[in-house]
């Protein structure tokens, strides 16, 4: 039998898991869809958002701001992707540090791929 874990439904200071993630390429999922958090705009804002992905699997992640499906390949989600992490690898935004006067907006990120694989996202300094 599985372990049943509550959901987050609050951020707790340091780093707030968002969970555990298996990407399936073409479906967006937002990066709060594992927390029971209402998905409201500046619901859980953070300094840092993580993302560690899997090796069993060969392929990237996709840490998209908006519901984009890929990699922003049309002319108006050119920017959406923010950050690919390969397979084997973890990475943050702001790239491989964090902010130090703003906030990043949890409820405006999703996760897509190039393949069927698996990541776990955090939050840094996360205030709901």
């Amino acid at each position: 039998m599985a372990a049943q874990t509550q959901k987050v439904t609050r951020s707790i200071g340091g780093i707030t898991p968002l969970g555990v993630f298996t990407i399936t390429p073409g479906t967006p999922q937002n990066i709060l869809a594992n927390t029971a958090l209402v998905s409201t705009r500046y619901r859980l804002q953070a300094r840092q958002i993580g993302v560690s992905v899997s090796s069993k699997v060969a392929g990237e992640v996709y840490l998209n701001y908006g519901n984009y499906n890929g990699a922003g390949g049309g002319v108006e989600d050119t920017l959406a992707t923010t950050l690919i992490i390969q397979s084997g690898a973890s990475d943050s935004l702001p790239f491989s540090s964090r902010t130090s006067d703003g906030m990043l907006d949890c409820t405006q990120y999703y996760l897509d791929g190039s393949a069927a694989c698996v990541c776990a996202v955090y939050a840094m300094d996360a205030t709901d």
